[in-house]
């Protein structure tokens, strides 16, 4: 039997073949595009971010004073003059926010104005602003100044005023 062919030759063409030049290292600058897109994006950010929390600072901080100014309308108060002191606090803040065309509503088409401007309001919680408020006397129960105060703090609450 004869032995295939041999395999020096082709060991030496190998050998004498021109190896090609490893490419260069991949640099690193300038970065790729979507290196500058994240710094343009973290530098955006970075800009906004004082400016978003000074102002929810404001809103908050606005929120709490008006918060504040419905806990500190007296209790001894009669029904009366409660249900006017609640009414023009609310007219005040609204004022105060820009909405002056909301301070001349009254009766039920200011009780329409409070519901339409918070989630799941309860109507029946807000009807003294809206009934009571203009009568010769108003008589409150204490459990409708209770939910109407609760309502008022929800209302408060999800309102910029």
């Amino acid at each position: 039997m004869s032995e295939g062919p041999s395999t020096a030759p082709s060991e030496g063409l190998y050998a004498s073949l021109v190896h090609p030049a490893a490419p260069p290292p991949i640099p690193w600058w300038p970065p790729a595009p979507g290196w500058w897109l994240v710094l343009g994006v973290l530098l955006l950010l970075a800009m906004l971010t004082p400016w978003l929390v000074l102002r929810w600072r404001r809103r908050s901080a606005i929120k709490l004073r008006a918060q504040q100014a419905l806990r500190d309308i007296p209790t001894t108060l009669t029904d009366q003059q409660w249900l006017t002191e609640v009414n023009t606090l609310l007219k005040r803040l609204l004022k105060q926010r820009g909405d002056a065309a909301a301070t001349r509503l009254y009766g039920e088409q200011w009780l329409d104005y409070l519901c339409a401007h918070y989630p799941r309001p309860q109507r029946r919680s807000l009807e003294p602003l809206a009934a009571e408020l203009y009568r010769q006397t108003a008589e409150l129960t204490p459990q409708q100044r209770r939910e109407l105060q609760r309502e008022l703090r929800r209302w408060l609450r999800h309102n910029h005023v």
